[in-house]
């Protein structure tokens, strides 16, 4: 997962849990009961893992470009035997 990977990933589950928390509150206050908001909530941190955990190709579309290795010119040093 690149960067930006990371920053939609975030992104998503943070849209996904307030999303699930407010409507899950919304009819939870409306019907007068908690598990609804629990189980609203609970719903949402599940679609949250499934679509942010994995690393699904849709999260790698920009890929890091890393510098070339540079080569390593210098000669060990042989052991000093006395």
């Amino acid at each position: 997962m690149d960067y930006e990977g990371q920053k939609l990933a975030e992104l998503l589950f943070y849209i996904i849990i307030c999303l699930f928390g407010a409507v899950g509150w919304v009819m939870g206050y409306l019907q007068q009961d908690f598990t609804i908001v629990f189980q609203a909530w609970l719903a949402g941190v599940v679609i949250s893992v499934v679509l942010c955990v994995p690393d699904w190709p849709f999260f790698n579309r920009n890929p890091i470009k890393w510098l070339e290795s540079v080569p390593n010119d210098r000669r060990q040093a042989a052991p000093k035997s006395d």
